[in-house]
C-alpha cells in the first residue's frame, strides 16, 4: 500500500514506478495535494467530461474549485480517494457521505476522474474499488451516483456491478456546451 504525509492507504499497493497506488486523503495534508489536484481535474474537463464545468478550464479555475473545498474535506463531508501513479497523482474519486438523520448508511460518489495520461491501466476501476472499501470503513453500504448516458464512465459502473435507476433526458450540459443525458446509478455494498 502507498503511503505518505497525506495519505491513509486502501487499495493496491505499489511495488515499482509503473504500479498504482489509491491513497484516502488525509484532511490534514489535503492543502499540498490541491495543485495534482486541480491538474486531474482541468484535463478531465478539457477532455471532455461531464463533471459541472465548461471547458475550457484552466488549472487556476480547478484549483480554485479544490481550495474551496477544503472546509468540507476538513469536516469529513467530502473524502477524496486519489491514484498515484509512480508516485504522482494521475486520478481521483470523492464520497460524499449522507448527513440526513434518516440515511446514515448512504454516501453518494462524486468526480471520479483520470488523467488522460493514465487512462487505460484499470485506474478507474481501481478509484472505485478504493472508494467502494472506504464507503464500508464509514459504514457506507449504499452509494449512489451520475454520468453522463453512454460515456466511458457509463460503461465502466455497469461492468463493475453498478445498477442504473434512472436517466433524465437534456440533464446536463457536457464539456463543450452540448446537452446531454444523464444515468444514475446504485450500487449495495452488501451483497
Amino acid at each position: 500500500m502507498t503511503s505518505g504525509p497525506a495519505a491513509g492507504a486502501v487499495g493496491s499497493g505499489r511495488a515499482d514506478a509503473g504500479a498504482v497506488g489509491f491513497d484516502v486523503v488525509d484532511p490534514a495534508g489535503f492543502g499540498s495535494l490541491i495543485p495534482a489536484l486541480a491538474e486531474v481535474l482541468a484535463d478531465a474537463v478539457d477532455s471532455g467530461a461531464s463533471v459541472n464545468f465548461l471547458a475550457p478550464f484552466p488549472v487556476a479555475d480547478a484549483a480554485r474549485w479544490w481550495e474551496a473545498q477544503a472546509s468540507a474535506v476538513a469536516a469529513g463531508d467530502l473524502r477524496p480517494v486519489v491514484a498515484r501513479l509512480g508516485g504522482e497523482i494521475v486520478g481521483c474519486a470523492c464520497l460524499v457521505p449522507s448527513r440526513k438523520a434518516n440515511s446514515p448508511h448512504r454516501a453518494e460518489v462524486v468526480k471520479v476522474l483520470v488523467h488522460r495520461r493514465a487512462r487505460l491501466r484499470g485506474i478507474g476501476a481501481g478509484l472505485m474499488t478504493a472508494i467502494e472499501d472506504l464507503a464500508r470503513a464509514d459504514g457506507r453500504w449504499l452509494l449512489i451516483l451520475d454520468t453522463t448516458t453512454g460515456s466511458d464512465a457509463d460503461r465502466l459502473y455497469r461492468r463493475l456491478g453498478w445498477t442504473p435507476f434512472g436517466e433524465v433526458p437534456n440533464h446536463a450540459l457536457r464539456a463543450d456546451g452540448t446537452l446531454s443525458d444523464t444515468t444514475y446509478f446504485f450500487k449495495d455494498l452488501r451483497g
